[in-house]
């Protein structure tokens, strides 16, 4: 990782402008406390932005800054102003900025908002913007785009054809919305403008979806408006309470549940809540009010322990969280008895793979602990390693220290923890952060939780390489993979919150198939992926056909997501069987296969039936001499397998010796592992196999087939292997380790093809361009064939290269007689010469 660029004062410091002319993409400008002044701007293509302050106010920059296409630009602890009739922040198409704890303030007598957005991505956390003038202008502005508000303060919103999510928020002056664009907010503190407009304006289809209003005003001259805008105040009676001024058209929408809005006054009395229901349209030709709608009893607000009860699969998890709750509650009663406590730390260990719920649980227990007045509040910081560690001597302490400071009294999950470790020489910058949190933790076990989370295996291997967290952080959680089952009920719950109508039965039964042979464990996440390229179908479709429902999903584009549906599968499946039938010989192997596919039909019936039995394997070795269509059947077994359901691509992966056996130690299980990897989801066809126990001595071959027993046991239902070579060879090879038979259930012989089936297969290739004296060239083909020595008979490679060879003749032929009336008429003297 580079080295930041140091700006201020001293040795090895350099000024602003110099900064930003040597900081190379991806690099970081750090700031020393102070002004930094350039007034001419600056075009960022990829670089961050830190200030090293106590306070953002401690580093001021007084410029201001374009975002380029496709360009980055990330700043933390500073504040930005300008003074001129410019964007403090201008961010261009595709472009993305994030601001975290900074300041922005324009100070302009112009109609220019202090951030503008036009197409890209603006990303605003615990953060201020602010537009100190009089015209009551927005602070955030934009065409087109994405924004996420969290933890922040803006001085007013209007975007059009945008989508915004504001999360725990406070907007001053106004919330316009126009073209389509699309707010939805939780938490959101409003304080409207003192003005004849409307405080919110929704129009041209937009949308505005508000949880938790709360109004920050002491005004009693404004009112709520659903309907057509209108100025006509006087005519309507307003309350004795503050509430919105809104204007909306009828392809808007502004919705604020029925759930309580909060109004919080400024004459410091206590807060009081009013019930918040949606009025009825207001008449702008009659002026006459709408009779109301009957009150509905607010919706009561769901506790974070229930939320995590009502999350689906978890079960152990649950559990574990309850008596993990109990115990700390049972500690806080003692300590208000004036007992001694019992001795227990919060610090906590989450398992798991990707998508199991570890940071959703970790925000619901960080409420659950204040809730229960266990934590004083219910602040949560999430972290990964980039937050924790500098690249700079004394850094990665100094800022470990600032966050465990800053999560002090609530909850702090550090995400992907193991990343903190790493093997090998160099500095271990990570190590520096862990040696910090385990001091802490042990300082701060009544105030502070601290939540590390990460995959099971890693987090265990770096719990191992620390020996002070297993007893700083004693309670595990073990996040268990969701089931098909629990994955298809989240994905039709994510679906129904779209409001789309769909077969809840075709869809939860190609989820659960897909998900079965899924070789992603990623959970929740594999559920969202799919039901996005699901939506993706449908929006082409839909497209495709104006007059369909956009809120209808069809069984066919579930169908064309998963590659047919069951009748359409074993049409397929037929279609394979039909070709691998059409193979000249190989008797034997086509009956095998015909009864593989009829078992695995049973055994995919008996697992819906017997969910809790252990999937069978379908390893298997091919035996038989080189040219007898091994790579061929590979080629349709993983077609048949695919349709069959039980692996999730068609594909196949040839791999040999030297694709798997490395040059030292450690190498052949690295190059294994990564063609096992390659391989998942598809077939693995490891051509002469028996090359890898054929050699004495310390040949690391060996190692490869050790690496390869423990894949095929691990992701025995992630991929198939095929192991092929020569028959005694190959039994040869399952003897070199007793794991291999065991592992490998299943073996198909390929007998050598007789002379009339080469005669057969010279035949098929031929005439597949060219035309010939079918009878001649099959008998000529079968006793040459027959009168060749036994090393020189390769099967369908001799087949293969005596085709390459008549054809071959036949064309030099051509030179000298290209009058011939049909030029794919291959003469009989050049078959006979072929023969010669």
């Amino acid at each position: 990782m580079r080295k930041p660029i140091l700006v201020g004062k001293g040795f090895g410091k350099h000024t602003f402008d110099e900064a930003v002319k040597m900081v190379e993409a991806g690099g970081v400008i750090v700031f020393d406390p102070g002004t930094y002044t350039n007034t001419d701007g600056y075009n960022i293509q990829n670089i961050r932005m830190r200030g090293d302050g106590k306070q953002p106010q401690d580093v001021q920059i007084n410029s201001h800054f374009s975002v380029a296409e496709n360009g980055k630009f990330e700043v933390e602890n500073m504040q930005i102003n300008f003074t001129a009739n410019n964007n403090v922040i201008n961010v261009q198409a595709n472009g993305e900025f994030i601001a975290s704890r900074t300041i922005f303030n324009l100070d302009t007598t112009g109609d220019v908002p202090t951030i503008w957005n036009h197409n890209g991505s603006v990303t605003l956390l615990s953060s201020e913007v602010r537009r100190n003038s009089t015209d009551k202008y927005e602070a955030l502005d934009g065409d087109g785009g994405h924004y996420l508000v969290k933890q922040s303060i803006v001085d007013g919103i209007y975007v059009l054809n945008s989508y915004l999510k504001v999360e725990t928020s406070q907007i001053n002056g106004k919330i316009w919305l126009s073209n389509e664009a699309e707010l939805e907010g939780t938490d959101v503190y409003f304080d409207g403008a003192v003005t004849d407009n409307p405080s919110v304006k929704v129009f041209d289809g937009s949308k505005l979806i508000v949880e938790s209003l709360v109004l920050q005003s002491d005004r009693t001259d404004v009112f709520v408006v659903h309907g057509f805008l209108t100025n006509q105040k006087n005519n309507i009676q307003p309350e004795s309470k503050p509430v919105m001024v809104v204007a909306m058209d009828e392809q808007s929408e502004v919705s604020v549940p029925d759930a309580e809005v909060t109004v919080a006054t400024t004459d410091g009395e206590d807060d009081q809540t009013n019930s918040y229901e949606s009025a009825v349209p207001y008449d702008a030709e009659t002026n006459d009010d709408a009779e109301s709608e009957p009150t509905e009893e607010p919706k009561p607000v769901v506790k974070a322990i229930d939320q995590l009860d009502g999350m689906i699969g978890l079960t152990k998890v649950k559990e574990a969280v309850h008596r993990f709750m109990r115990v700390a509650i049972y500690n806080k009663k003692r300590e208000e008895q004036g007992l001694p406590s019992v001795s227990q730390s919060y610090h906590s260990i989450y398992l798991g793979n990707p998508g199991t719920g570890k940071t959703t649980v970790a925000r619901l227990v960080a409420r659950v602990m204040h809730d229960e007045g266990i934590l004083p509040n219910d602040s949560y910081h999430e972290v990964a390693r980039q937050d924790l560690v500098a690249q700079v001597v004394g850094g990665t302490a100094k800022q470990t220290q600032k966050i465990l400071q800053d999560s002090l009294g609530g909850v702090l999950f550090i995400d992907e923890a193991y990343t903190l470790y790493q093997e090998g020489g160099g500095t271990n910058w990570g190590q520096e952060a862990v040696d910090t949190i385990l001091k802490f933790m042990e300082d701060h076990r009544n105030d502070l939780m601290i939540i590390f989370a990460g995959y099971t295996k890693e987090m265990k291997d770096f719990i191992n390489m620390n020996p002070g967290l297993e007893s700083r952080a004693p309670n595990v959680f073990d996040f268990q993979d969701y089931t098909p089952k629990e994955i298809s009920t989240i994905g039709v719950k994510q679906l129904e919150s779209k409001q789309f109508k769909f077969n809840h039965e075709a869809y939860t039964d190609a989820v659960e198939t897909a998900y079965k042979s899924s070789v992603e464990n990623s959970n929740g996440r594999w559920v969202r992926n799919f039901n996005e390229q699901l939506v993706q179908i449908v929006a082409n479709n839909c497209i495709d056909d104006p007059e369909r429902d956009v809120t209808l999903i069809l069984d066919d584009d579930i169908h064309e997501l998963v590659g047919g549906d069951d009748n359409a599968k074993a049409d397929k499946v037929q279609a394979l069987l039909d070709q691998l039938d059409q193979l000249v010989g190989l008797d034997d192997v086509k009956s095998y296969i015909h009864d593989l596919v009829e078992r695995v039909a049973v055994e995919r019936k008996l697992a819906d039936k017997l969910p809790d039995s252990k999937k069978p394997t379908y390893h298997m070795v091919f035996t038989g001499n080189p040219g007898t269509g091994k790579t061929t059947v590979a080629r349709i077994l993983a077609q048949l397998f695919y349709n069959l359901g039980i692996l999730e691509k068609d594909t196949v992966m040839e791999v040999s010796r030297a694709d798997l056996v490395g040059a030292y130690i450690g190498h052949t299980e690295k190059k294994t592992r990564t063609a096992v990897r390659d391989a998942l989801g598809g077939v693995l066809f490891v051509d002469e196999a028996y090359q890898l126990t054929a050699q004495n001595g310390n040949d690391f071959g060996k190692q490869a087939v050790e690496t390869l027993i423990t894949e095929l046991e691990n992701n025995r239902d992630k991929f198939i292997a095929i192991f092929a070579g020569y028959t005694d060879q190959m039994e040869t090879f399952l003897s070199a380790n007793p794991g291999l038979r065991s592992r490998i259930p299943l073996t198909l012989n390929f007998s050598d093809y007789t002379p009339d089936e080469i005669g057969e297969i010279v035949y098929r290739r031929i005439s597949q361009n060219w035309k010939i004296d079918e009878s001649l060239l099959k008998h000529l083909v079968a006793n040459k064939y027959q009168g060749l020595p036994a090393n020189e008979q390769a099967n369908g490679r001799w087949a293969r290269n005596f085709t390459d060879k008549l054809i071959s003749n036949y064309k030099n032929w051509l030179v000298d007689h290209l009058d011939r009336p049909d030029l794919t008429v291959i003469p009989d003297e050049i078959l006979l010469e072929a023969i010669r």
